[in-house]
C-alpha cells in the first residue's frame, strides 16, 4: 500500500486515465484506486479519452504523450477546447519517456499542467495526481465565483454598458471601472495595473474568415480573459477588437510580464475553433502600472488607456507582453 493518500476531498475527483498499453493503463488505475481515488475512468486511446470527457468532465485527466493516432499533446489541446465550450478546467497531467528543455517546453506551450518522466517510482506520480486534485478543485470553484460575480455585475450595471457579443463590460463601463479603482488606490495604496489585449490584423482576417468566424475568435478571446484571471479582476471591450483588463495589487511591483506569460500563450500559442475550422491568431499584450503617486494625480481614465495602448503594436511585433511606461 502506497504512503501517499489522496485527501477526503480529492477522492471523488473524476480521473481520466489514457494510455495505448493495456498493462500500463491497468497498472495506473490499480494504483490510484488503491490510494482512495473512486471516480476512475480508463481509456485506450485519446478519441475514446475525448468521448468520456464529452460525456462526462473530469478534474484529472492523465495521459500518455506518445500514442498512435494522436498524442498525448494534440488530446491536450483538444481538451482545452473543450474545457472553454463547458468552461470547465482539466488538469492535465502527460507521462513520458521524453526528457530535456524542449519537451518540458513544448508540453507547457501546448498547455499541459505537469509533465512526468514515465518510471517504476508510482510515489511521484501520487504526489502528482493528489495535487492536480487540489489544484483542479480551485479552479473550478474560482471558474464558479467568476460566473456568478460576472452576473452580479451585470445585474448592478445598466445594459447598454456591456457588449452583447461577448457579455463584457464596454469602454464606458471600463472607465468608470477604471476610475473606482483609481480613486481607491490614491486612499488605500497599492497599485493598479492595466492590460490590454488586441487581435492583431483584424481585417485581414475578416477579410480571410469572414466576419462571423473573427466574431468567435473575439468570443473565445474574451472567455480565455476571464478563465486566466482573478474573479475580482474586470475585464471588458474597448472596440472591435481590444480588451482591457484591469487589476489592483496591494504591492506596487505587481504588474510584470511574466504574470501574463501564461495568458499570453493561451491567447497566442492555442487555435480558435470557428465555423471556419481551426484559426490561428495575433495577439498583442501591453501593460502599464500606476501606484498611489500616480493615482493620486487624479489622471483621467482615457488618457490611462490611451498610455497603454501604446505598447500594442511592439508587443505584435516582437510576439511578447510589452510594459508601456506611465507618461503620468
Amino acid at each position: 500500500m502506497s504512503s501517499v493518500q489522496a485527501a477526503g476531498s480529492d477522492r471523488s475527483i473524476p480521473v481520466v486515465i489514457v494510455d495505448d498499453a493495456r498493462f500500463t493503463l491497468e497498472m495506473l488505475r490499480r494504483v490510484l484506486h488503491s490510494t482512495g481515488f473512486t471516480d476512475l475512468r480508463v481509456a485506450g486511446s485519446a478519441e475514446e479519452a475525448l468521448a468520456m470527457l464529452r460525456q462526462r468532465p473530469a478534474g484529472i485527466l492523465v495521459a500518455d504523450w506518445l500514442m498512435p493516432e494522436m498524442d498525448g499533446l494534440t488530446l491536450t489541446r483538444q481538451v482545452r477546447h473543450l474545457d472553454e465550450e463547458t468552461d470547465h478546467y482539466t488538469y492535465v497531467i502527460l507521462l513520458t519517456a521524453k526528457e530535456g528543455l524542449k519537451s518540458l517546453t513544448e508540453a507547457f506551450d501546448g498547455g499541459v499542467d505537469d509533465f512526468i518522466n514515465k518510471s517504476p517510482d508510482n510515489q511521484e506520480l501520487l504526489a502528482r495526481v493528489h495535487a492536480a486534485g487540489r489544484i483542479s478543485q480551485l479552479q473550478n470553484e474560482l471558474l464558479t465565483a467568476k460566473r456568478q460575480l460576472q452576473i452580479l455585475t451585470r445585474q448592478a450595471g445598466s445594459p447598454e454598458n456591456f457588449d452583447a457579443a461577448t457579455g463584457l463590460g464596454n469602454r464606458e463601463f471600463v472607465e468608470a471601472e477604471l476610475d473606482r479603482l483609481l480613486r481607491h488606490t490614491d486612499a488605500r495604496g497599492g497599485s493598479i495595473c492595466v492590460a490590454l489585449v488586441r487581435l492583431a490584423e483584424a481585417r485581414a482576417m475578416r477579410e480571410k474568415h469572414g466576419d462571423a468566424a473573427v466574431g468567435e475568435i473575439l468570443a473565445t478571446m474574451a472567455q480565455r480573459l476571464r478563465r486566466g484571471t482573478r474573479p475580482l479582476d474586470r475585464i471588458g471591450t474597448l472596440d472591435g477588437t481590444t480588451f482591457a483588463v484591469l487589476m489592483r495589487h496591494d504591492r506596487g511591483d505587481s504588474c510584470h510580464p511574466t504574470t501574463f506569460r501564461r495568458l499570453h500563450q493561451a491567447l497566442n500559442l492555442r487555435a480558435y475553433r470557428t465555423r471556419d475550422g481551426f484559426v490561428s491568431a495575433g495577439v498583442g499584450v501591453t501593460l502599464c502600472s500606476l501606484d498611489q503617486q500616480a493615482a493620486a494625480a487624479g489622471p483621467a481614465p482615457a488618457r490611462v488607456l490611451d498610455s497603454a495602448a501604446g505598447g500594442l503594436e511592439e508587443s505584435h511585433k516582437a510576439g511578447r507582453v510589452v510594459v508601456a511606461a506611465w507618461g503620468g
